[in-house]
């Protein structure tokens, strides 16, 4: 059972990297250190925490971890940052994954109008009636994934950035398809990152 619950947990991550599979989107957040100066820090190193949560999904994925870890890879060069290698980085980089089940109650409205039978005399007619006016409840649940993604400064050992995106989640054929979505999801993440591109620039420049 207990393999068996390894393997449904890696399906579940490749599910969190989040496209509309309802009718709930992607929702994205960020915030940093106001008083950091993300200028100044243009190295970083993937860290893999070593007490991690039993429910992050990410832990015991490591196929999954590198597509989240290459897509943020992509975003960060974008903006002048670049792999440490064996160097001492500025910024360490961490990211997590959950699926939580959820559910929400929605109503429908039922439509008045119905055909049926009606009998009058010795004939029995079949024509549109009216039913009374109701709603229906009807539940619906779906998984939600979260991917987080953080920024520690290395020398503090500080939180300086976290940013997130949470949404329904959809099944995946091919890693192909996976990873255009987990694009997605990383590229909206950083959408708001504090470093603009200005600021890569100069930074390739000096």
């Amino acid at each position: 059972m207990k393999s068996r619950g390894r393997y449904s947990a890696w399906v579940l991550t490749a599910l969190v990297l989040l496209t509309t599979a309802s009718c709930t989107g992607i929702s994205v957040m960020s915030d940093y250190d106001r008083d950091y100066d993300f200028t100044r820090s243009r190295t970083y190193s993937w860290v893999s925490g070593a007490d991690a949560d039993s429910a992050d999904v990410l832990a015991e994925n490591p196929l999954v971890t590198r597509r989240v870890r290459s897509a943020v890879d992509r975003e960060l060069a974008a903006r002048g940052f670049r792999d440490a290698g064996r160097s001492t980085p500025d910024l360490l980089l961490v990211a997590h994954g959950y699926v939580t089940l959820k559910t929400a109650v929605r109503y429908v409205t039922h439509d008045p109008f119905y055909y049926g039978y009606t009998y009058r005399g010795r004939f029995f007619r079949y024509r549109p009636l009216l039913a009374p006016f109701y709603e229906m409840p009807v539940t619906e649940s779906w998984r939600e994934g979260r991917l987080i993604v953080d920024m520690i400064d290395e020398r503090r050992k500080e939180l300086v950035w976290r940013g997130s995106a949470s949404g329904a989640l959809k099944d995946y054929r091919t890693g192909e398809a996976m990873q255009k979505d987990i694009d997605i999801a990383v590229s909206k993440i950083f959408s708001d990152f504090p470093s603009t591109q200005t600021d890569a620039r100069q930074a390739q420049g000096n």
